[in-house]
């Protein structure tokens, strides 16, 4: 018997789920989870068609799931449900290229400054949005032709540890995949690039069941390999490292061989900061930190708090001399991938993440600090200060060149 199978008679009806979801406090006619989830998944398994257009409005975030005191998986069920839901033919081509990341890298990267002076272009964005339906109030990241290689091993008593790249690292921020392998080697491993696919978190968010579970499936065939030798995995990426974590998000439940694999992947696999505050507590932690003057504002994405870490790039950031550094816990961003690109989405999103923007705006910080891609980009949407990736900042305490 499935595990969600025996989740769902667990749910009582308490609604501490809708309580947590962000979509419920700025849309007041949003089912919520409760209804969405275990309530009509009851109907679903009796054959009897709920198909809705709420469920495209769930973020994906799992917060509800968090906040559920019987452990049943709503949003695994709304996201079934949201792979089962016939969309208008628009919105279905344009959910098909975004649940594609991987697809789209490969092939802006080609010409990459091409591609940037195309997605740069207002006209291309107003187009986009009477053809595809993507708001045209947000901008497109930059992308880079993939240059992210493996490290070679010079010291042989250092660890050597598996990176999952995922696809904005790949396709558009290769630097950071270096400032990565660089703190790793700062710090005793040696980072070997994975040849792995997108993670699937945008295939499911965008209900392309078929496509997560083919990504899936290629992730475990590249990284099985390396986890039977007893490497450890790891993600810069709090969304790739939550999809790794739970065994690729459930859909390979259904396929032993390939399950029994995913489960591995999951127990090896870390976020940098965790692997970072593991060989802190250890006492193996590089903690040669240049004193840096910067006042800092911490988001937590919402993919990491369902990893339950709890704030390791907080405590990490604390560690630098003169950094001074507060956590927002002001709840969502609203972007969530895709989500915050969605013409019929971009108000909610906007409105999710107006508590976030004022926390940020009370701080008055320097900069904001985030480890989710598509959070910096809400971010910079939403307010006027900057958001980069706490490993930035970190590696930037151990250069002396930039902290001088």
């Amino acid at each position: 018997m499935r595990l969600d199978d025996l989740a769902i008679d667990n749910c009582l009806k308490c609604s501490l789920c809708n309580t947590a979801c962000p979509v419920l406090t700025v849309h007041t006619r949003y089912p919520g989870p409760k209804r969405l989830g275990p309530e009509l998944e009851r109907l679903r398994r009796e054959g009897i068609s709920t198909d809705t257009e709420w469920v495209e409005y769930c973020l994906g975030c799992h917060r509800c799931d968090l906040a559920c005191p019987h452990q049943v998986n709503v949003s695994e069920m709304i996201a079934r449900a949201k792979a089962e839901h016939r969309k208008p033919f628009i919105r279905g081509l344009r959910d098909w290229w975004f649940a594609r990341p991987g697809l789209l890298g490969k092939l802006t990267t080609i010409l990459p400054a091409l591609s940037n002076f195309a997605l740069s272009m207002k006209l291309a964005r107003f187009f986009m949005s009477k053809l595809m339906q993507i708001t045209p109030q947000r901008k497109f990241p930059s992308y880079t032709r993939p240059n992210l290689r493996s490290q070679a091993i010079t010291n042989k008593e250092s660890q050597r540890v598996v990176f999952f790249p995922g696809c904005f690292i790949r396709y558009n921020r290769p630097d950071l995949g270096r400032v990565v392998i660089d703190l790793l080697e700062r710090n005793g491993l040696v980072a070997e690039v994975a040849s792995t696919e997108c993670c699937g978190v945008p295939a499911m968010a965008n209900g392309a069941a078929t496509e997560a579970r083919a990504v899936a499936r290629a992730n475990v065939k590249a990284l099985a390999q390396q986890v039977d030798a007893g490497l450890r995995i790891v993600t810069a990426c709090s969304s790739c490292g939550h999809m790794l974590k739970t065994g690729f998000g459930g859909v390979l439940e259904d396929d032993k061989e390939f399950a029994n694999v995913a489960q591995k992947i999951a127990s090896r696999t870390y976020d940098l900061a965790e692997l970072l505050m593991e060989q802190s507590d250890a006492g193996k932690l590089n903690i040669n930190f240049k004193p840096i003057n910067l006042r800092l504002a911490y988001h937590a994405p919402c993919h990491q708090r369902s990893q339950g870490i709890g704030r390791p790039w907080y405590h990490l950031l604390r560690m630098i001399p003169g950094v001074a550094i507060e956590d927002m816990d002001a709840g969502c961003c609203g972007m969530s991938g895709t989500y915050g690109f969605k013409q019929e989405k971009y108000a909610v999103s906007m409105g999710i993440g107006k508590e976030l923007f004022a926390s940020i705006s009370a701080a008055q910080p320097q900069m904001v600090a985030t480890e989710c891609a598509t959070c910096q980009m809400q971010i910079e949407h939403g307010t006027t200060f900057k958001a980069i990736h706490p490993a930035e900042i970190l590696l930037q305490a151990y250069d002396e060149r930039r902290s001088g």
